[in-house]
């Protein structure tokens, strides 16, 4: 099997690598600036083995345009750059019976793939069901050199949705990489991430430290989540479901400050805003898109325009 990763951060990463152990052939598509660097491989550091061994990877070819006889194509860039530009119909034109794989969270991200496309028989919906990040964090001493650390969600696996799903949930399993097919991965993820936004923006609002989203914003940050996830609930016609409803509440944004750091293998602090940061676009978008679909459809957003003008960029 011929697999070309589109991005090769933090997630790009972690889904090549573990393709290659499966048996594909992994290729990776980025910008001419980046392909010396990847020419070079990538290190990376799995946390679900306490003291494994840094992996170096290397096996893979590096391209700079699209094209080529790719059977799986994993889209891991960000929500704001699928829509910016021509690149993904090109991409989706250059490789036409290659199967498209995008992670985007966002409400429109997948029906901008299949329009790319062509037919939506040729796109697999996914999402990202663990953590990532460059190594080492600012204050992290037990990574010899720079590389990418990742961690397995201990009970969640990635999920996939689609007419081709299971081909990719084989090839992800093959090497190694927890993943499962779900009906409609978009319905699964949209309330969770809507949650996750308005947790994301309480903490940067709050100078990313967890004790001062619990003293702040942890009110109007679970105010918000339940205002996104209203405004998803009117976007799918479907009520959410009771896990987010009953998390997005404040004291519980306050309990998920205070049991993160014991459970996760990370300084989650430091991770949450160094990770975020690099991704505030989409973030910062999602706010915008949920308060923007809210009030044309006369809902309350009150608590999201008010987060949103907590943030440091207002």
């Amino acid at each position: 099997m011929r697999v070309l990763i589109v991005g090769a951060g933090a997630v790009g990463q972690v889904f090549g690598y573990h393709l290659a152990r499966g048996g594909a052939r992994v290729g990776f598509l980025v910008k001419p600036a980046y392909a010396a660097e990847a020419r070079a491989g990538y290190t990376l550091y799995p946390l679900n083995v306490r003291g494994a061994p840094a992996t170096r990877f290397t096996d893979f070819e590096v391209l700079t345009a699209p094209g080529g006889a790719w059977d799986q194509i994993y889209i891991t860039v960000s929500s704001p750059a699928l829509h910016r530009g021509t690149w993904l119909a090109e991409l989706a034109a250059a490789c036409p019976t290659a199967t498209l794989v995008p992670l985007q969270p966002g409400l429109d991200d997948h029906a901008a793939v299949v329009m790319a496309a062509g037919s939506p028989e040729r796109v697999v919906a996914g999402a990202i069901g663990f953590l990532s990040y460059h190594a080492p964090l600012p204050g992290e001493t037990r990574f010899g050199t720079p590389g990418m650390a990742y961690w397995f969600f201990p009970t969640q696996k990635s999920p996939f949705s689609g007419p081709r799903a299971e081909a990719v949930v084989a090839a992800l399993r093959a090497g190694g990489l927890p993943a499962k097919i779900v009906r409609d991965v978009g319905a699964e993820v949209a309330f969770p991430s809507a949650l996750l936004s308005a947790l994301v923006a309480a903490l940067e609002a709050s100078g990313w430290s967890f004790a001062a989203l619990r003293r702040e914003n942890a009110r109007v940050g679970a105010r918000a989540a339940r205002e996104a996830m209203a405004v998803v609930a009117n976007v799918l016609g479907v009520r959410a479901p009771l896990g987010p409803r009953l998390a997005a509440r404040a004291f519980v944004f306050r309990a998920i400050t205070r049991l993160t750091p014991i459970f996760a293998p990370v300084d989650i602090e430091a991770y949450m805003k160094s990770h975020f940061m690099k991704v505030g676009d989409q973030m910062h978008g999602s706010l915008r898109d949920y308060a923007t679909r809210g009030r044309a459809a006369a809902l309350d957003v009150s608590a999201l325009d008010e987060l949103a003008n907590r943030l440091p960029s207002g």
